[in-house]
């Protein structure tokens, strides 16, 4: 089942890059131009809420699942954010160079909010992303009947447990278990594997392709860039700074200074916990990385037993929250 897996895996990657092809071959198509279109918020990176919004302006809905899932594919690095360079890096074609560089050089031009790009470069994202929400599908049925771990099913490519495995070591494992393939069904399933763009295939990287897709995998990606940065840079963001105030919640306008006194007349502390979650825009992830420095750094899992009340289940919805929803969380951290 391996095998089919990962032949299926080189099949969509090859779909989607003939549709990126497609799309940057139309002079109007310009990948900053396009970023800005989905970027709403004018934040600096495409959001949950900007997928979902963009697809049901080409009327595709989507499920919370896969509106995740999308994020995800967009995120090249693996950071938890999509910025412009990783969406770039999924949007341009990866076989053809010459197409890459002559769609990267056009002019850029202006997109106002809320309105859409010319119509076959609309509808060409658009079909990226549709194109990409097929293979996801379709590779979800695969991956649920495939009964390798992951870690099983690493050690099979790589036969001299080196940690990584090359497209040398790949060709290799399809020779072995005879397997009809070509040179450019190996470049296509490290275009689709390989993020750190270092030739070679991690076992953190397999996982990504092999495993079932799950949205908690967002939040780690988070979790780990966050900690893997320096401590002091942990809080900057470079970002643009949004027309509305309260659109970019990583924005360093909501890094408070100094303490504020805690109101008195705040109700109990458990019923507070029970109002914060009830709010329609409740988000544990954004409200974990805008922690204000006048309160003690924590790590998530202490993050959420101080934010939430008893036995009530984590949310990991990634949609922007408003100033009141932070505003609660501030009152909670500081009693």
């Amino acid at each position: 089942m391996l095998t089919e897996l990962i032949i299926e895996i080189c099949e969509c990657e090859r779909r989607t890059e003939t549709v990126r092809k497609l799309l940057s071959q139309l002079s109007q198509f310009e990948p900053y131009a396009a970023f800005k279109r989905m970027d709403k918020s004018r934040c600096g990176e495409i959001s949950y809420q900007d997928i979902i919004d963009f697809m049901l302006d080409n009327n595709c809905s989507l499920t919370s699942l896969e509106a995740s899932y999308l994020l995800q594919y967009l995120d090249f690095n693996r950071d938890g954010r999509v910025t412009y360079t990783d969406f770039a890096k999924q949007i341009l074609p990866k076989t053809d160079l010459i197409l890459k560089e002559t769609a990267a050089a056009r002019d850029s031009y202006f997109v106002l909010a809320n309105k859409t790009l010319p119509n076959e470069v609309e509808w060409g994202l658009y079909k990226i992303l549709h194109q990409e929400l097929s293979n996801f599908k379709h590779l979800k049925i695969i991956k649920d009947l495939c009964k390798e771990s992951v870690q099983q099913a690493f050690q099979m490519i790589d036969h001299y447990q080196l940690g990584y495995f090359t497209a040398q070591h790949l060709e290799n494992y399809f020779k072995t278990n005879y397997i009809q393939y070509d040179k450019q069904d190996i470049c296509a399933f490290f275009h689709a594997s390989d993020r750190d763009e270092d030739n070679k295939i991690s076992i953190v990287e397999f996982n990504y392709v092999i495993k079932p897709f799950h949205p908690s995998q967002i939040l780690k990606d988070r979790e780990r860039a966050f900690y893997s940065t320096p401590k002091k840079y942990r809080r900057i963001d470079n970002s643009p700074k949004p027309q509305n105030s309260f659109t970019n919640v990583r924005s360093k306008q909501f890094i408070y200074k100094t303490p504020v006194k805690a109101d008195l007349s705040q109700p109990d502390l458990e019923v507070q916990k029970q109002q914060l979650i009830q709010q329609s825009d409740f988000n544990l992830i954004d409200l974990f990385y805008q922690q204000p420095k006048a309160t003690p750094e924590m790590k998530f899992r202490k993050f959420c037993k101080t934010i939430l009340p008893k036995n009530a289940p984590p949310n990991y919805q990634t949609k922007p929250i408003s100033a009141k929803t932070y505003q609660m969380m501030l009152n909670i951290l500081r009693q």
